[in-house]
């Protein structure tokens, strides 16, 4: 028998997206007025990619993980070329070249790759297990795809995603066996890349200074920064109200999309705010226990990565907003607007998903039991 499907994530999901539609809505009305001349355009197609997305997450819950772990290097192949394509043939948009237009849609291929990544990683680990402990036979392979898969990234460029991955992959290496050695050998090389990185583009380290000053460049490359932490400072405890926020109101760029948490700050204040952290505290929580319940070693790892993509995504967000990190173009899953990501957390959450349907009920019971004989003992 199966289990039934997870009603916690689902409503985690539902919850998210109900408030999103109120913020975008709220931030989004004045935006769409001034540019496209219709009020409604940005909120009207938000409620169009909600349903769609939904129907993704749908289907892909009722596959077999089974299915998955045999279609991962067909898919991985696919996004890696999507990505390549891009690159070739994409919008360019602000310096970077990350998406394809599609039918007045613009859809970035980055968001087939994340999922395409952890599968490729969980299959190969959970097949050939025995070869993690040697350098060339077990870490290489996967250090080789997570290389390429990087350097079509910075060609974008989008070194966001970049470090999502990264740093998604190192913990699933870590979990999944491979030897410290290996991975601290390889961080000692991936660190001074990755300063590099940040160097040679001015606008990197225009950012990670008016992180720690933003107010020495205010209306410059701090603005962003002190517009939001205005947001939240005005927010106070309870908020200003829904539809009442100030800073949308073409102070704060990008307001229904990367700081869509600035304007729930400000209009649903602080209250709101760990409303949203304790809403994704779940949607983790929930998914690495999932991901305990697993015996197969690559629906585990799935899951975990799944997890962390999202999880990671949220936090990286959040702190950028609240000036704990550089600010970063980062969408908050299932809250932000943009049909790309939606579509793409709505593919994580619908393996999430899959991988608790199709856990046998026994299964679950008894790992339920051995968990509540550790506790007790």
């Amino acid at each position: 028998m199966r289990s039934p499907i997870d009603s916690i994530l689902i409503g985690c999901v539902i919850a998210l997206l109900t408030l999103s539609i109120l913020m975008v809505s709220s931030a989004s009305l004045s935006v769409a007025e001034v540019r496209y001349n219709d009020a409604f355009r940005i909120i009207s197609h938000w409620l169009i990619y909600i349903p769609v997305g939904l129907l993704l997450m749908w289907g892909i819950s009722r596959v077999h993980p089974s299915w998955w772990k045999a279609a991962s290097l067909p898919l991985l192949v696919v996004a890696l070329l999507l990505m390549l394509m891009v690159l070739i043939a994409g919008q360019s948009l602000n310096g970077a070249t990350r998406w394809f237009s599609l039918f007045g849609i613009s859809l970035q291929p980055v968001e087939l790759l994340k999922p395409a990544i952890i599968l490729y990683m969980a299959y190969y680990m959970g097949t050939f297990p025995d070869r993690l402990q040697q350098l060339s036979s077990g870490l290489a392979p996967m250090l080789i795809i997570l290389c390429s898969a990087l350097v079509l990234l910075m060609l974008q460029p989008d070194f966001g995603n970049s470090v999502l991955i990264s740093s998604v992959c190192f913990t699933l290496w870590f979990v999944g066996g491979v030897p410290f050695r290996h991975l601290a050998g390889i961080a000692a090389v991936l660190v001074p890349i990755t300063i590099i990185a940040i160097i040679a583009e001015p606008y990197r380290v225009e950012r990670l200074l008016s992180f720690t000053d933003p107010w020495a460049d205010q209306f410059g490359s701090g603005y962003q920064l002190i517009q939001s932490m205005i947001a939240f400072g005005s927010g106070g405890l309870t908020g200003s109200g829904l539809g009442q926020g100030v800073q949308k109101l073409f102070y704060l760029p990008e307001a229904f999309t990367d700081f869509i948490a600035a304007v729930m700050g400000e209009e649903l204040g602080l209250i709101g705010t760990a409303g949203l952290i304790i809403i994704f505290g779940i949607i983790i929580m929930r998914g690495l226990q999932l991901a305990m319940r697993c015996e197969q070693t690559f629906e585990r790892l799935l899951a975990m990565g799944c997890t962390l993509l999202i999880g990671i995504s949220f936090f990286i967000n959040l702190a950028a907003v609240m000036g704990m990190i550089p600010t970063k173009g980062m969408p908050i899953p299932f809250f932000s607007y943009g049909g790309s990501a939606l579509f793409g957390n709505c593919i994580l959450m619908g393996l999430l998903l899959g991988i608790h349907r199709h856990l046998p009920i026994q299964q679950n019971n008894s790992v339920r039991k051995e968990r509540a004989a550790e506790v007790i003992v």
